[in-house]
């Protein structure tokens, strides 16, 4: 049976890629519980200091399976198989936040439902101009799901997220870049050129200090300023004791390139 996920290393970049095309890469317990067997291998691999994520095929993700909520349904065990489900997508979703390497999902087709809150879970989206997102989870009868009311209002407000989840527009690759959903927005064919061209820049910086700034981002979104400042002394304190940024000091002084090794 194919894998619903596999995973690449190409010098210090990995790409994990959602492997279920037919199926526009919608989201079941095996293709979650894939995703989040990948990141946590890519997060143990010293070696790997940015990722992709990206689907095989014609979409990022549809989002949930809507064949297997329907098989469900019939038997009359949805509640169950969601609840069990959840918790599995759940984990490898805050692992994209967490883990302290640079993530870029490189958006080569719709990103609807789960598929949209993933890729708002990344630090970065690369988008094609097919590309659509579409918050989809009210178009089925169904609250929204898969982080997407926690990162969606962070990122466009909570007047524009609302109209978003309600009204369940797609919303087009302009439109995405001009809320600042994506990045950039590159021809169809350059998408992962574009997606491996900002990875190897990135995995040619402080890789341990860019986890520290996720960190910080993170706490930022439920701390007081005072309890921000105080981890913000701790992290840079901890910073100042690491191999790179003795590297950086010298390259600032002698003005050259930093070569930061990730440590």
């Amino acid at each position: 049976m194919e894998e619903t996920v596999y995973w690449s290393r190409e010098g210090s970049v990995a790409t994990i890629t959602l492997n279920r095309p037919a199926q526009f890469n919608v989201m079941n317990t095996e293709l979650s519980a894939g995703l989040r067997k990948a990141l946590m291998e890519c997060w143990d691999d010293d070696e790997v200091r940015a990722i992709i994520l990206t689907g095989n095929g014609k979409a990022f993700s549809g989002g949930g399976d809507i064949k297997f909520f329907i098989e469900e349904l019939g038997q009359q065990r949805i509640v169950p198989s969601v609840e069990k489900m959840m918790p599995i997508l759940h984990a490898a979703i805050a692992m994209v936040r967490e883990i302290p390497k640079p993530v870029i999902a490189a958006l080569n087709g719709v990103a609807a439902g789960g598929g949209f809150g993933l890729a708002l879970a990344c630090d970065f989206r690369i988008a094609s101009p097919k590309v659509s997102l579409l918050t989809a989870f009210l178009g089925i009868g169904a609250s929204p799901d898969s982080s997407s009311t926690f990162f969606l209002p962070r990122h466009v407000g909570l007047a524009k997220a609302t109209e978003m989840f309600l009204r369940n527009k797609p919303v087009s690759a302009e439109e995405a870049l001009n809320l600042g959903l994506v990045t950039a927005v590159v021809e169809p064919d350059n998408v992962m050129d574009e997606a491996k061209k900002l990875a190897e820049e990135l995995a040619q910086g402080p890789t341990a200090a860019f986890g520290r700034t996720k960190l910080l981002l993170n706490q930022s979104l439920g701390s007081s300023l005072h309890e921000q400042l105080h981890s913000e002394a701790r992290s840079i304190t901890v910073s100042m004791g690491t191999p790179d940024f003795a590297e950086g000091i010298k390259a600032f002084v002698g003005k050259r390139k930093a070569n930061f090794k990730g440590k």
